[in-house]
């Protein structure tokens, strides 16, 4: 019975819609924008991507080919040691990491992280003796 009565009252409320033709895309923009815009989106780009890891692999370049024996460096793997040799032709580092037992262990030059400020005020890192 009350699905009689709404069947019945539903094409009373219901409304005819005007049918309006589609939108037409605004006008202007389009590729000439892209071509206005990208330059802009590549010098962002160059500025606050690229140019600051170009700085940042010079300081590394400069560190590296700043080492000299006795310098204190950590690795990427943690290890702190002291320089016992440099070879930049093979690209190769020796580290010496205990000096009680003198254990030595060889590195490439990319693996050194950072290097540690020398300590002038105290200056009891043990100097490497040269066997």
């Amino acid at each position: 019975m009350i699905f009689n009565c709404i069947a019945f009252l539903t094409p009373l409320f219901a409304q005819d819609v005007p049918v309006t033709p589609p939108a037409s895309p605004p006008p202007g923009g389009g590729f000439g924008v892209i071509l206005f815009v990208l330059p802009f989106f590549f010098i962002f780009y160059w500025f606050f991507m690229l140019r600051p890891q170009q700085k940042q692999e010079e300081q590394q370049r400069k560190m590296l080919n700043s080492l000299e024996k006795n310098d204190r460096v950590l690795t990427v793997g943690g290890i702190i040691a002291a320089v016992y040799a440099v070879d930049k032709e093979k690209n190769e580092i020796v580290l010496k990491v205990d000096d009680s037992n003198g254990t030595k262990i060889k590195f490439q030059l990319s693996a050194v992280l950072t290097v540690f400020p020398k300590d002038k005020d105290n200056d009891k890192t043990a100097k490497i003796d040269s066997k």
